[in-house]
């Protein structure tokens, strides 16, 4: 159970820095 919060919690801290780089990309590429 205190394996799974963690990796959920991982995930949702993925998904952010995923995001993040997403936006960074295409401001690049409007560039």
């Amino acid at each position: 159970m205190q394996s799974q919060k963690i990796r959920i919690r991982l995930k949702a801290f993925d998904y952010k820095l995923i995001d993040q780089s997403a936006v960074e990309i295409v401001e690049t590429a409007k560039r």
